[in-house]
Order: C-alpha cells, then structure tokens, then sequence
C-alpha cells in the first residue's frame, strides 16, 4: 500500500481589502474520514470557514505569521465557505492509502502535425525501433476516452531507442480532419503540463554538432548547468522540446546520434508538495531533490534572458522500472500561471503519460472511491484498456491494462 498526504483542497489565497468582508465558496472530493485544515495568516483581520455547514474557523482576530492546523472530518463530496478580511491561505490534507498497482511507464504521447516528417525526425535521432502504422485510424471507445465526443480520424506511430521496439516508447498521433487540434506545443519550458523529455547521449557535444548541421532548432549549445548537469534543448519540427543530457556510461560514440534512454519526463507543477504526494499514492516513492537556479548561459540555456529558480524532485517508481521517472519542477522565476491544455488529449507537443497497471478494473475503481473523476469511459479491448485522470494540475495521465470485468 501507498501512503499520501494528499491536498484536497488549495493550496489557495484568498483576499480581500481590510476593513471589509467577502465570501468565497467551492466544492471539492474526499473520502470519508479525518482531514485537516491548514492555514497561514498573511496580514489577515478576521476570517470565518465553514466546511460542509459546520463552522470550523469562528470570526477572529489574528495578527502576525503563523500557521494554524485544524483537524476535519470530510465526506465524498465537499463544500467550503471562507469570509475574510485580510488575506489567508488555505490548505486541506488527508492521509490516504490506496495500490494501484503500477507496472512502468509505457510511453509518453507527443502530437504532431505531419507524421511522415515526425517519422524521419526520429530516424535522425537514432530510434531505430519503430511500430507504424500502430492502432486503427478510427476507434470510437477509444476517442471517447480521449475526450472526444464521437470518433477521430489519426495516424499512430511507436518509436524506441531499440530494435525491436521496446518500452518506454514515444506514442506519436497525427490526429486528422475534424480531430486535428491547432494549439501548439508549449511556448516556453516554464508552462504549467509537461514541457519535454530528457534522453541520455554518451557524446553531447558531438550530438549536438551532428544534428544542429542537419537543421535541428537548438534553444542553445549545451551548456552546464549549477548541479554539474550538462544539457541542452532542442526542439521538433512542431516546436515540442527536447532534452538531451551528457551521461558517462562509457559506451562508444559514433558519428550519428548516440542516445542511450529516456531518462524523464518533464512535469511543471503549481504546488509541489500537492504533486509529489499525488504521485506518492500512485507509487512514486523514489525521489530525488533537483532544485536549481541560475543566470548567464543556465537561464539561456532555457530560452530566458533574465534569471530562472525552480524546485524540483524526480519520483520514480523503482529501480526495476527503468523509464518510469517523472522529473517534478515547480517554477518560481519566471512563473507562468497559464493552465495545461484541457481535454481532448489532441493539443501539438507532449500531452500524455502512459502507465501500465495490473488490474484495470482494479485500479479505476480505487481512483473513483478516492475521488477522482476519470476523462472518458475505458477505452481498448477486454485484454488491454485504457482510461485518462488528471493529477492536480489538470496534467493527463493514462494508465492501461487488463479488465477483469468485476
């Protein structure tokens, strides 16, 4: 069992001019049990809370920083009413305990505009595993859950560093016709949702030299960055980014590229401590401090002129799970709070990860009794489905696996 201290609700700041008082009110999922409140004053005059019509925060007067815990009991679905005067911060925690029986990563979809061209893109880079066409063109239970309403019309194509094609692969869609979607990929690295990949190259330097001369869009010359780390990004012909970083596993190198693995995929969050304990209850329980901060060629590095801070954790589900790392970044300078695009999964760039777990059925009827709501039906087959959740930033994770019907 995997045990999280989950954020239910917040982290939240309301506020409102002193000498004066408003309400707020929203709703939130639980599950039947104890909780606790959390809040910091932040030059807060009165405030009263309600949590599903008990008072649990009298009008008062507080004074000073301080934070003040609360315990609750919360139910499966949940109302919270704040009236203030100041500002105040809020969060609601529950501990809870659930398997879901995670397997490894499958893969991480990247949407692109022209999949012949996305295809030899990948040649240059080496993936000399491919399986295409992948998947029907059409698939009704599978566009629905995707969050689409009727059908889709796509190409799909699995590329791996390996041949025959291993796992984790990239899932690369050309959605078609009326499913094609015009967002692009994110803009920036700092973009609330998952931003890029990271591979491992045994020859960096030369990697870079080889395909910046084939016409591939470099955000600069790799560059190192505080921790030691040395990395650049690149970008595929639809603007989706690309990390690549040095590794010293001492194999040869050739004249082409010499990518050896994915090493993670790249989530930006708005509240760490809310991201690393929804992944802890999936299973994440490796962890691994990558916080940074930087100006010069650092920040440059990451398309910024002026200087860049984030935290970060990698998670990972173990060291038998090779590719299942999730490299977790929350942004403070520059901060960019435009939300991840929201469904159908059909938006330009990285957009999706995939996770294999034991027991479907299983593992969506314990997501569902912990409170969280899935995209779309299962989609697939009885001997392999799928179906999408959000983590706490709306982020579109898949899992997939056997159903067992019960």
């Amino acid at each position: 069992m995997n045990k999280a201290n989950l954020t239910r609700f917040g982290p939240t700041v309301f506020e409102h001019e002193k000498g004066q008082s408003t309400t707020y009110s929203a709703t939130f999922r639980g599950i039947d049990g104890p909780a606790k409140l959390i809040l910091w004053d932040d030059g807060l005059e009165s405030a009263q809370i309600t949590v599903n019509g008990d008072n649990v925060v009298e009008p008062q007067t507080l004074s000073g920083d301080q934070e003040i815990v609360i315990p609750l009991n919360l139910k499966k679905e949940n109302t919270i009413e704040v009236s203030i005067s100041g500002r105040l911060g809020i969060r609601v925690t529950q501990v809870t305990e659930a398997d879901l029986g995670l397997l490894r990563q499958g893969y991480f979809g990247l949407n692109t505009s022209d999949m012949e061209r996305q295809r030899a893109f990948y040649d240059l880079l080496g993936f000399v595993g491919e399986i295409y066409p992948a998947g029907p063109e059409t698939s009704t239970t599978f566009a629905q859950s995707l969050g689409f309403e009727d059908d889709y019309l796509i190409h799909v194509s699995l590329h791996s560093l390996e041949n025959p094609p291993t796992m984790p692969f990239v899932d690369t869609v050309q959605f078609r016709g009326d499913s094609f979607r015009e967002e692009p990929p994110y803009a920036n690295l700092n973009h609330i949702g998952m931003a890029y990949a990271t591979y491992s190259t045994t020859d960096l330097d030369g990697d870079f030299a080889y395909l910046h001369s084939r016409g591939v869009e470099f955000v600069s010359p790799p560059t190192t960055a505080p921790n030691g780390e040395r990395f650049t990004f690149m970008k595929d012909q639809d603007g989706a980014f690309i990390k690549l970083i040095a590794t010293d596993q001492g194999e040869s190198s050739s004249p082409g590229p010499n990518l050896v693995r994915l090493v993670n995929t790249n989530m930006n969050v708005t509240d760490l401590e809310r991201s690393v304990e929804f992944y802890r209850l999936l299973g994440f329980t490796e962890s691994e401090p990558s916080s940074q901060a930087g100006t010069g060629e650092f920040a440059a590095a990451h398309g910024f002129d002026g200087p860049i801070e984030f935290e970060g954790v990698d998670v990972s589900l173990g060291a038998d799970t090779d590719g299942a790392t999730i490299q977790l970044r929350q942004w403070a300078t520059p901060f960019d709070d435009a939300p991840s695009y929201p469904p159908p999964v059909n938006h330009l760039g990285i957009d999706r990860i995939n996770f294999y777990v034991k027991d479907l059925t299983a593992a969506i009827k314990t997501m569902n009794e912990l409170g969280f709501e899935q995209l779309g039906p299962v989609g697939g087959a009885p001997e392999i489905g799928i179906v999408f959740f959000f983590d706490p930033d709306g982020i579109k994770f898949q899992i997939a696996g056997p159903q067992t019907g019960s």
